[in-house]
């Protein structure tokens, strides 16, 4: 039954998180066919919108869950998802395209904040693995929309493309919702009480964690985002479909074996292995990306594998650090706190990141990405020295 859930919630997140890591194309495809008279950045806020409210509604749907479980969430969430995109085939205007992105967003925080949380009801030893499989569906969904989307954008007008591509991710969801299934033997009487909104606001770890992960979230909804605008920029726009393929295909490294690794090696821990990862990341952007980046498709190329390897495995093991953290039975909570607080990057990452391009250049974005990336590292080496004074303390 546990790996049965697995594949139920991988089914989820390539529908939702597999599709948010091809988003780019979306917005290449309006800025060039349907919204010519818009800029780049103005284009991008209708991909922000979605991951925003995918994040910004995390935290009311992880408290529903921790009461209710997926009995009538999962449901009305994969409808609503569906018809949004049955909206969008029929959408042609700016103000069009951002209402069904704003309904597809809600809608999908549902199958996400499930997907993030009732994995954790079943696992416990193995729960590096298992989150690193569920959050591979993002990566394998990136490869195989990055094929389908650029096969149905050169061959079929816009509305039969998304007609189809909405049969495909109802296939998804139908398949995750029969699978999927609560683990009630962890609602006893006997579990320890629940963190309280206030007590998690009040802890110094939570914030850490919080800014830590928002930090590598903005990261990598930068680059879900901003690759084909950064292949365009660099004269390598007829690779873009390619190189966000390469890109998952590093993340499904990420999210797989390293993950592995850190419930393998006991000295490890999530915690080691995230600041490790961490600081592969930022090494990638200062010493390979920054100097290197536009000089030939063929280093592109290899940069994108190494940022998806990097970035790729922070989300299995930003998860895990929070179960880490939590110390109690309040899994939505919890988790959906820590993504609410991350609503922001996915709000502003891709509009500023498409200004800071047509502005500064592709040097001045990857410089950028280095800052953010720092100063995430910094947070996340400051919280195992609070957790060794907490343990002093008690």
């Amino acid at each position: 039954r546990p790996w049965k859930v697995v594949a139920g919630v991988v089914c989820l997140t390539i529908a939702v998180y597999g599709l948010l890591s091809s988003i780019g194309l979306f917005s290449s495809y309006w800025h060039q066919h349907m919204l010519q008279d818009y800029t780049p950045s103005q284009v991008s806020w209708i991909i922000s919108i979605f991951g925003f409210l995918d994040c910004f509604m995390d935290l009311p749907l992880g408290e529903l869950f921790d009461r209710h479980g997926t009995r009538w969430l999962l449901p009305i969430g994969c409808v609503v998802y569906a018809a949004s995109f049955v909206g969008l085939a029929f959408s042609s205007t700016y103000g069009q395209l951002m209402g069904c992105m704003v309904v597809a967003g809600i809608s999908a925080a549902i199958p996400t904040t499930v997907a993030l949380t009732v994995v954790r009801q079943w696992f416990h030893k193995r729960m590096g693995l298992a989150t690193g499989l569920v959050t591979t569906g993002a990566a394998l969904g990136g490869i195989f929309f990055s094929l389908v989307l650029q096969e149905l954008f050169q061959s079929y007008p816009w509305r039969t493309a998304i007609i189809i591509l909405t049969c495909i991710l109802a296939g998804f969801m139908v398949l995750g919702w029969l699978l999927i299934e609560t683990n009630t033997s962890q609602r006893t009487a006997g579990s320890p009480p629940r963190s309280t909104f206030g007590e998690l606001l009040g802890s110094l770890k939570f914030w850490l964690i919080s800014y830590a992960m928002f930090g590598d979230e903005l990261v990598l909804f930068i680059q879900w985002g901003s690759i084909p605008s950064y292949a365009i920029a660099t004269r390598s726009g007829g690779d873009q479909f390619y190189l966000m393929m390469a890109y998952n295909i590093g993340a499904v490294v990420g999210r797989t074996a390293i993950p592995y690794l850190s419930d393998r090696i006991r000295a490890l821990g999530p915690i080691r292995t995230l600041i490790l990862m961490n600081i592969f990341t930022l090494l990638t952007v200062v010493a390979i990306w920054l100097p290197l980046g536009g000089t030939s498709i063929t280093r592109l190329f290899a940069i994108v594998v190494l940022m998806g390897i990097g970035t790729g495995s922070t989300v299995p093991l930003g998860s895990v650090c929070v179960r880490e953290l939590r110390e109690d039975h309040s899994h939505g909570l919890w988790l959906g706190t820590v993504y609410t607080r991350c609503e922001f990057n996915t709000l502003i990452g891709n509009p500023s990141t498409e200004a800071i391009l047509h502005d500064y250049g592709p040097n001045a974005l990857v410089g950028f990405l280095g800052g953010v990336l720092l100063s995430g590292l910094i947070s996340m080496i400051c919280l195992p020295w609070r957790m060794s004074v907490e343990a002093k303390v008690r």
